[in-house]
């Protein structure tokens, strides 16, 4: 069966591969298509297709967001962007700030606890500009601060640890017209992990719907496979796609290898031809209001 991984990370934002090491690394485990989906940039996507192209693998360009939602926030997926729409790098440039914003409090803060890190040690991690709490537990383990990059983010990173800060984040609606208008589909990212707010959060999708939501990640790698099919009849039931990753980041979550879906089972082909068939018909329907 062919495999696909529609949820991935790179040296972009806060992987541990290349984008090029990333396709290299999807080809050794026999996936036919990839998407690149860095947090809050699309910096590694000129890389990450070109070595698509040499090597023979497709190469689906997207973005992750962290979008606001009544009583809380999800991760949202951006698939089928087009990278040249100008609108999207600018909006994601404000992201990035809010980010650095971010990354400046957390050092002072830990620099509080007795920690001796600066701004240039998370720097030095990445020659992206997109820098975040996975590069400051890098630079925690490298130090002798704590013993893996877990720990770290248990001790301080974590939302309610000691140096945890929140930054900005876009409302769903916000990030879904970014995301329509750049030529993609604005999926959910991984439900299951919204801890106890997972099922408000669903009891709202048929609202997120209407605000503009294309379709949810049933095949995450740390979702059930019972969790797995009663999202896919969630989003079936909507008239909505579903679709599938493994959210590999490499060091940053060793148990997680590209391509894994629930319970290590491989992400279908099929959720990529429902994702390919909604786009088509979304552009179809957008050239078509343009003549018209």
């Amino acid at each position: 069966m062919p495999r696909l991984d529609l949820h991935t990370h790179t040296t972009a934002s806060d992987g541990s591969l290349s984008p090029t090491g990333l396709v290299q690394r999807a080809l050794s485990q026999n996936l036919t298509a990839l998407a690149i989906t860095d947090h809050d940039t699309l910096a590694g996507l000129a890389e990450g297709i070109y070595a698509g192209e040499k090597f023979g693998l497709r190469v689906i360009p997207g973005v992750e967001l962290s979008v606001e939602v009544e009583n809380g926030w999800i991760h949202l997926l951006g698939l089928g962007l087009d990278p040249a729409n100008l609108l999207l790098p600018q909006k994601l440039a404000d992201l990035r700030i809010s980010r650095q914003e971010r990354n400046v409090k957390i050092i002072e803060r830990l620099n509080s606890l007795g920690f001796s890190i600066t701004l240039k040690d998370i720097q030095s991690i990445s020659v992206y500009p997109t820098l975040g709490r996975g590069h400051i537990a890098q630079v925690l383990v490298a130090a002798g601060a704590v013993g893996s990059l877990n720990e770290a983010f248990e001790r301080f990173l974590r939302k309610g640890a000691a140096a945890y800060f929140d930054r900005l984040r876009l409302t769903l609606p916000e990030a879904c017209r970014l995301i329509h208008n750049s030529g993609g589909l604005a999926v959910w990212a991984h439900p299951g992990l919204s801890g106890d707010k997972t099922e408000p959060f669903l009891m709202k999708y048929k609202d997120w719907i209407k605000a503009g939501l294309d379709g949810l990640e049933s095949d995450y790698s740390e979702h059930s496979l019972k969790l797995r099919d009663r999202l896919r009849r969630i989003a079936l039931a909507n008239g909505s796609i579903y679709t599938g990753g493994s959210d590999f980041h490499g060091e940053l979550k060793p148990n997680i290898e590209i391509g894994d879906g629930p319970e290590k089972k491989p992400i279908p082909s099929q959720i990529l031809k429902r994702l390919d068939d909604r786009l088509s018909r979304i552009r179809t329907d957008t050239k078509s209001q343009s003549i018209g």
